[in-house]
């Protein structure tokens, strides 16, 4: 494996852990948005076919990504793809911290 596709699973366990289970559906649909959107439309067109809408991209993934066992995996798949530094910005950015306890804590979107 290269260094390149080396991650640091010790930050992952961290970022996942000071997640709160309500925040996980903002986490994914936010972190997917951004896969998505850094795809080359060939992979797009692999993942949805020929013709398809991109949004099916993201559809695919928040389903795939919808199980908790796969949380951890998206944090991961984030970082590899999008890099730990863009992928901590991004989490940063929904300000996880200033959320309430009001939301469902399922997993499964709105």
């Amino acid at each position: 494996m290269s260094d390149s596709n080396l991650i640091d699973l010790d930050l992952v366990d961290k970022v996942v852990d000071l997640i709160p289970p309500y925040a996980w559906s903002m986490v994914r649909n936010s972190l997917v948005a951004n896969l998505v959107d850094s795809m080359p439309s060939t992979v797009i067109e692999k993942l949805c076919g020929p013709g398809e809408d991109p949004d099916k991209a993201e559809e695919y993934l928040i389903d795939y990504y919808n199980e908790v066992t796969t949380l951890p995996e998206l944090i991961a798949d984030s970082f590899k793809i999008l890099g730990a530094e863009n992928t901590l910005h991004i989490l940063d950015s929904l300000q996880l911290d200033k959320l309430q306890d009001n939301a469902p804590s399922s997993i499964d979107p709105d």
